[in-house]
């Protein structure tokens, strides 16, 4: 373990320094890795284009009972395709990079002034041309033009290394570390103050990237031999306990272990043989000299392995040919050299610039290959004999007895340079195009497109199937909306080494030019040659659901939806092809049902879509997560604002959340384009939270000079109005516009308001499209007799002047609707002040096969009648059985149980319940503002029915109300204008009976005012 961790025995400078070195190589290796596994991922991302599309629902419903009355709207949808992004450039991925290449540049420098004076003046030489191709002029410099820069450079450095080396050799590696690192940290923080350029690292990396390549490509070679040094080592090393070392300390020509305990040559020719032919195999497949598909060690494993065990095999080098303190510099030229290396490979794996890193390829399996060869010669001459007497030859494996290394190194560049020249030099072709492609790179950064083309078309003349320029070119093209340009190197980037973005790429750029079938054709391409891309077969899924061809569309997406990297997308987007295919729906109900919890946000709205649409679930949704914390300074992507819309659409309970989120969106410029949505959104909340007066203004914004909406806007405001039981006004919404069914809710609401001879030439106008609406008109007009039960029930419910309707209520044969129609009787006898009658129609009424809608409209009229008779226990006792529809109703009426028998706070409490659930009801306001008059709240009584007036115009008890508070505030004008409106809504014997009583009313308050005024 002692040579293992051999730094272990150094002090504790050279350790410290050394395992920080050694610590930024294992760092860049596994970043190295990483980036190598990753692929074009890292360069390369995946986008998702979101597309909202409508799809008609019902927007709200209910029923009374007997006719379902329902608001057409629309929900929205969102499709979703993944787009391939363009080639990413991150400038400070280049500053991170070219960091640890000054601090390799560091560990050089430190190193090389430790060698004997030739080695030293070969080094320094090396690092000062190395210096003058990174081509300083570029950061543009004030006042250091030309070669000035480079010039004071190499003297600072050069002159530094130098000082080091023949005045202060004594001076230790750690000294040397911390002054070359405060030199090359001021040097740096200098240039990047005054150098005016945008990235100057990256300027400095890109320009300087064929130094990098070829100190890179120095070190390959170098450490080429390791793995087979290493196999030396293996086979030759005991596999017992080796005598004491002082025993073969002073023995170098014959190592001592004992004989017949090692490995041995045969399994050395064998592991070394296959390991060769490995390599022969690549060799042969990059230069297309055979097309097998064999499983190969891939070459940047064999650097990552020959740089790791090189560590300890330069270590043995050293030490055996004793040319430099191993501890005081070869240990930090090694790592020096390792972490230039290994950042340069993981650079250009982190750019995709492909033509590097098959150079890389190439020039790992060529050295290897050649060098390994040579090798293997160099130990079979040297030191076969003493391998087959199973000694450690790895122990002398650097002192050769005849020829030296240094001549096997020669031939083995010899060999390598041959095997590189079997592919035409097609490695330097690509090293020369992935300079071009990171100057490219560079100056799409700073924003010279027409800079960053030339340079990738220089690419492409070096290598003109390099996916780095093909892949570019095609990305600036789309960003300037060329897209035969882009289609046309997206078809070139596939040629060699395709990849699934190139194919979306294609297909997007066909797309744009509506070559509809062109692109489906790409995808379809793409997906034979990566047939489990799940990117792919969604956007296939994708186009395919815009068709007619439904079976494929399924096909593909579910198939993505458990293929693709983020499958939240395919999986939303076959929620979103059921919603805006009934068809299929309805071939499979069980598709409505399999909805899985998920946070995505577009899954969230087509989910809710899917609800509208199946009108299977009637649970309370589930708020989205992110509505209350969502920063209302952002816009609303198009799966948020589509999830927001249809959850306030599908949630029919009071949501506070929703609407207090709401108001902030829609001030918020940035979601302009929803502005419309989002104000109907609105709407619903305040409705839903029992505003509705709210809700009707901001559907009467909306509909103002909408010709296209307009109408749809004005029906949802008329259905609310008919659900809150303002006929009226109801009536006067659906008037607006032209369309059938508006006709035939007006033809509804008059009916409902007792206006049958008004309500006539609407029945009329509905009845011609509709044979359903047709019959009901039959039978209200008298044209001839009610026949089924829901004839039966309508007329008994809206034919109040016939009084011999009572034998049609006793033959409807369904419990529901003869019970609804009863209690349009028991009203109607309790209006009556008839409540015997009342009470037998309430025990005639069937008590079996019933509603929940029914049971509860006839628990209403049973607390109604208690209310009548003031019987508090029998009202108490119906009031945990009503539906949230009749709740206001049901509070009111036991309020007025409690008033009549004098509790008038609890009154007043059941009131205001009433009032929060219907804020607009005639009954329940007055109500409210007589208690709030009694209380002497007099202007709180007159601000609650001027609130409810607008929409209550027709209604004479409140009507009353008002006029009785305008002459209790003084504003006797604005009594006499209610006076005239009462008269147009009441029967000539109510007004009359009023217009007594406000006329003294109004003579007390004149009589007061002129005894004022005496």
């Amino acid at each position: 373990m002692s040579s293992l961790f051999f730094w272990k025995t150094w002090n504790r400078s050279h350790r410290l320094g050394y395992l920080v070195g050694l610590c930024l190589v294992v760092i860049s290796l596994g970043l190295m890795t990483f980036a190598w596994l990753n692929g074009i991922n890292t360069a390369i991302h995946w986008d998702v284009l979101s597309e909202l599309a409508e799809v008609p629902v019902a927007v709200h419903t209910f029923t009374d009972g007997l006719l379902s009355y329902t608001a057409g709207g629309k929900a929205y949808t969102v499709s979703e395709q993944f787009l391939a992004s363009g080639m990413a450039i991150h400038p400070a991925l280049a500053t991170a990079c070219l960091t640890g290449v000054a601090i390799a540049f560091v560990l050089i420098f430190s190193a090389i002034s430790r060698f004997d004076r030739l080695r030293y003046l070969i080094g320094m030489g090396m690092l000062i041309l190395g210096m003058a191709f990174f081509r300083w002029e570029m950061l543009d410099i004030p006042e250091l033009t030309g070669n000035t820069l480079f010039l004071t450079l190499t003297v600072l450095f050069g002159g530094l290394s130098y000082y080091f080396h023949a005045f202060r050799p004594d001076l230790p590696i750690c000294i040397r570390l911390l002054t070359f690192s405060l030199l090359m940290g001021a040097t740096a923080l200098a240039l990047n103050s005054v150098s005016p350029v945008a990235f100057p690292a990256m300027t400095l990396l890109s320009y300087g990237l064929p130094v990098l390549l070829v100190f890179s490509v120095g070190f390959i070679f170098f450490i080429s031999a390791e793995i087979i040094a290493g196999l030396v080592w293996l086979t030759s090393t005991s596999r017992e306990q080796n005598r004491p070392s002082a025993e073969i300390a002073g023995l170098v020509a014959e190592p001592t272990t004992a004989p017949g305990t090692t490995l041995g040559t045969r399994n050395f020719l064998v592991i070394t043989g296959l390991y060769l032919v490995n390599l022969v195999m690549i060799w042969l497949k990059n230069t297309k000299m055979v097309e097998w598909d064999v499983l190969a060690i891939s070459p940047f494993l064999l650097y990552l392995v020959s740089a790791t065990i090189g560590i300890w095999g330069f270590r043995r080098l050293i030490a055996q040919q004793d040319v430099v303190s191993f501890r005081d510099g070869g240990a930090f030229l090694y790592i020096g050299l390792a972490l230039l290396t290994t950042l340069t490979i993981g650079y250009a794996f982190a750019t995709a610039n492909d033509p590097i890193t098959e150079m890389f390829e190439d020039v790992i399996v060529y050295t290897h290959l050649g060098m390994g060869l040579v090798f293997v010669v160099y130990v079979y001459i040297n030191f076969w004999p003493i391998f087959k007497q199973h000694r450690a030859v790895h122990r002398i494996l650097y002192k050769p007895k005849r020829l030296e290394l240094s001549l096997f190194r020669i031939v083995g560049f010899i060999v390598t340079v041959v095997l590189l020249s079997t592919g035409g030099l097609i490695s330097l072709r690509q090293a020369i195009a992935g300079y071009y492609n990171a100057l490219g790179d560079y100056y799409v950064a700073v924003n010279q497109q027409p800079s960053a083309e030339a340079f990738y078309r220089l690419a492409l003349e070096q290598e003109f199937q390099n996916h780095k320029s093909n892949y570019s070119l095609a990305s600036l093209a789309m960003r300037q909306d060329d897209q035969a340009t882009a289609s046309f190197y997206y078809q070139r980037a596939t040629l060699k080494q395709p990849h699934p973005q190139d194919y979306a790429g294609l297909s997007q750029a066909y797309l744009q030019t509506s070559l509809f079938f062109e692109a489906v054709k790409a995808l379809q391409q793409g997906i034979h040659a990566f047939p489990d891309n799940g990117e792919l077969k969604n956007n296939l899924g994708f186009l395919y659901a815009r068709t007619s061809v439904a079976d494929s569309a399924y096909y593909y997406l579910k198939a993505a939806s458990t293929q693709a990297g983020n499958g939240d997308v395919p999986e939303a987007n076959l929620l979103g092809f059921y919603a805006r295919h009934p068809l299929v729906l309805s071939a499979d109900s069980t598709l409505a049902t399999s909805i899985k919890p998920s946070e995505y946000e577009s899954y969230q709205a087509n989910a809710l879509a899917l609800r509208l649409v199946a009108q299977n679930d009637t649970t309370r949704p589930t708020r989205p997560a992110w509505l209350a914390a969502v920063p209302t300074d952002q816009g609303l992507s198009i799966g948020r604002f589509a999830n927001l819309y249809n959850y306030a659409v599908v949630n029919q309970q009071p949501d506070t959340v929703l609407a207090s989120r709401l108001r902030p969106l829609l001030a918020n410029p940035l979601n302009q384009d929803f502005t419309d949505e989002l104000l109907l959104a609105q709407a619903m909340a305040e409705y839903k939270a029992f505003r509705p007066a709210e809700a009707f203004n901001i559907l009467a914004q909306l509909a103002q000079d909408n010709k296209l909406d307009g109408p749809a806007y004005r029906q949802t405001a008329g259905i609310w109005m008919l659900e809150q039981g303002l006929f009226q006004a109801a009536a006067d919404q659906f008037g607006a516009n032209n369309d059938t069914t508006s006709i035939y809710y007006r033809a509804v609401a008059l009916t409902k308001k007792g206006d049958l001879p008004v309500a006539q030439s609407y029945w009329e106008t509905a009845a011609k499209t509709d044979p359903a609406v047709a019959s009901l008109k039959q039978v209200l007009y008298d044209e001839r007799k009610p026949a089924t039960d829901i004839e039966k029930a309508i007329y008994v419910a809206y034919r109040p002047d016939d009084a011999g309707r009572g034998a049609y209520w006793e033959t409807i044969a369904n419990p529901s609707l003869k019970t609804v129609a009863g209690v349009y009787l028991t009203n109607e006898y309790l209006q009556q002040l008839q409540w015997r009658n009342a009470q037998l129609m309430l025990s005639g009424m069937p008590t079996k096969g019933v509603d929940p809608l029914a049971i509860s409209l006839r628990n209403v009229a049973a607390i109604r009648l208690s209310a009548f008779r003031r019987s508090v226990g029998s009202a108490e006792t119906m009031t945990d059985s009503i539906l949230p529809q009749q709740r206001a109703e049901a509070d009111y009426w036991l309020g007025q149980t409690y008033e009549r028998t004098r509790q008038p706070a609890k009154a007043m409490t059941w009131f205001k319940r009433a009032l929060y659930r219907a804020p607009l009801d005639a009954r329940i306001v007055t109500a409210v503002a007589d208690q709030l008059q009694a209380r002497k709240q007099t202007q709180a009584a007159y601000d609650l029915v001027l609130s409810a007036l607008p929409y209550n115009e027709d209604q004479p008890v409140l009507l009353r109300k008002y006029a009785n508070l305008c002459l209790a505030i003084g504003l006797p004008d604005y009594a006499d204008d209610a006076l005239a409106n009462l008269q147009s809504a009441s029967s000539p014997a109510d007004y009359q009976a009023f217009l007594a009583d406000y006329q003294k009313k109004r003579a007390l308050i004149e009589n007061s005012r002129q005894k004022f005024v005496e």
